[in-house]
């Protein structure tokens, strides 16, 4: 019999999912374009003679607008809210530099950009690793434990169906397939249930296929976050996680620390009262089908101007089959029981219309003026402009969207690097060693600390994102040389 506890988490899981499956449809095509399966979605196989072109705006979206705003490393600045708090301010400073270096952050910030122009919304989990007591390195031999950061997947998280930002959801569901041996071993439990994988519902957006024939049997992993009123003080709130699997408790509710949901989600467009954000992958979902269907039919008549369709007369003796084989061989001998002319004919294929080209063309223009991706800003020729300042105009205006949202992913950091500061401050509590390295061409320093030493420390973050952007960086090169002809010229 199911646990009540167990019965009412799935209970608020399900609400979840029922809200959030409205998502699945669209991410799946979103998906399946970006890897260029589009043909294959919804397990359709079209004839093989059906030339299939893949012109892949998607993923060429995705990929530019990640590498136009993962400029260099975006790391947050800690500065101290007065005289008192400066000093610990910089020694935070080195620490947490050291952090963001050694568990790859830059890494994750990057793939959630990508997720984000993908699927429109994107999110980041930090997480404590305390190695269940390994001995790998450390003080003294033993594994110390460290702080971690992943990117959760947008099909495998489930918010609050009630709630439209992260801060007002009352839980947070977070299910993934794992071994059952995998579960065993990290929590120490046994008699886990497996199911079917043939007759279980997924309840992905990646159309995957599971080895039946797999070993260890996998099961559902269920992360149940949820927030609590906190009795004992006005307006706060408690943070508590419990460890499903299948549908048995293998940890029961505990208390997170720090007391806060472990998340930063970065939009790409957010919406009013929707939890979702709008990609722009999604916005020019519409034109890339649209070509990707005329440069089919163009590609089919194509192929029927090279090697039109045949008709045979049925008296001539001709075998069709060797007519599909040698129909268009040079020099191939043909022998016909009636008159030639009669025997076989060539069925004249209609020619590429006009207006097929013009109706691609204009799918190709629509999306570069919804992406931003016109000539100024993939670095072609620009016509006629002949001045830098003309030049740096028009490379102003291309660049503008992209640095208005500059500042909605120096928010996403900022959260992050507030998040990751809770946890130095929580978890480091004995002493450790911070390699600080100021440059490359410097030997590195090492510095003592204890995380919680700062657990106090009253705080600001400033991260300025656009100052890094290659643009700015141009613009001020210009200028500097500017300054110093003049200077030179006005001795």
């Amino acid at each position: 019999m199911k646990d009540k506890r167990v019965a009412k988490i799935l209970e608020k899981f399900n609400q979840a999912k029922r809200q959030r499956q409205k998502k699945d449809g669209k991410w799946t095509e979103l998906d399946a374009f970006d890897r260029g399966e589009q043909w294959e979605l919804g397990g359709r196989r079209l004839p093989e003679w059906i030339p299939k072109p893949v012109t892949n705006y998607v993923h060429l979206v995705k990929t530019t607008k990640r590498a136009a705003l993962a400029i260099e490393n975006p790391e947050a600045m800690i500065l101290g809210q007065s005289i008192e708090d400066h000093k610990k301010a910089k020694e935070l400073q080195n620490i947490f530099k050291y952090v963001w270096d050694q568990m790859k952050a830059r890494l994750t910030v990057r793939e959630c950009l990508e997720t984000s122009k993908l699927l429109g919304t994107a999110i980041a989990q930090v997480y404590y690793d305390d190695g269940n007591g390994t001995v790998k390195g450390g003080k003294g031999g033993k594994y110390q434990g460290e702080i971690k950061i992943k990117q959760i997947d947008p099909a495998s998280f489930y918010p609050d169906p009630n709630a439209f930002r992260l801060e007002d959801c009352e839980f947070i569901h977070i299910v993934r397939r794992r071994p059952i041996s995998w579960i065993e071993k990290e929590f120490g439990v046994s008699g886990i249930q497996s199911f079917d994988q043939s007759n279980q519902e997924q309840g992905e957006i990646y159309q995957r296929a599971y080895s039946s024939e797999a070993k260890d049997k996998i099961v559902d992993f269920h992360e149940h976050y949820e927030k609590i009123p906190n009795d004992k003080e006005i307006g706060g709130f408690r943070y508590y996680v419990t460890f499903i699997a299948g549908d048995k408790i293998v940890r029961k509710r505990t208390q997170l620390k720090p007391n806060c949901y472990p998340f930063a989600i970065l939009y790409d467009y957010p919406q009013r009262q929707d939890f979702w954000g709008q990609s722009t992958c999604e916005i020019i979902l519409d034109n890339q089908k649209l070509i990707n269907k005329i440069e089919s039919i163009m590609a089919l008549i194509g192929s029927l101007l090279q090697n039109p369709q045949k008709i045979i007369d049925k008296r001539s003796g001709i075998d069709p089959n060797e007519a599909i084989l040698y129909g268009s061989t040079p020099g191939h001998a043909w022998v016909s029981n009636i008159d030639v002319d009669k025997a076989m004919k060539w069925q004249e294929p209609p020619q590429i219309p006009a207006a097929l080209f013009n109706l691609a063309d204009q799918a190709r223009m629509n999306i570069r003026e919804i992406t931003g991706l016109t000539e100024a800003y993939m670095g072609q020729t620009v016509g006629s402009l002949q001045t830098s300042s003309g030049v740096n105009s028009l490379i102003d205006r291309s660049t503008m969207r992209d640095r208005d949202q500059m500042y909605d992913f120096e928010l996403f950091v900022e959260e992050i690097s507030h998040i990751i500061i809770r946890f130095i401050t929580e978890y480091y509590t004995e002493t450790r060693i911070a390699r600080i390295l100021k440059s490359r061409d410097q030997e590195p320093e090492f510095m003592e600390f204890v995380g919680s030493d700062y657990r106090d420390l009253a705080y600001d973050i400033l991260l300025d994102v656009s100052s890094k952007a290659p643009i700015t960086r141009l613009r001020k090169q210009e200028e500097l040389d500017k300054i110093l002809t003049l200077q030179g010229q006005m001795q």
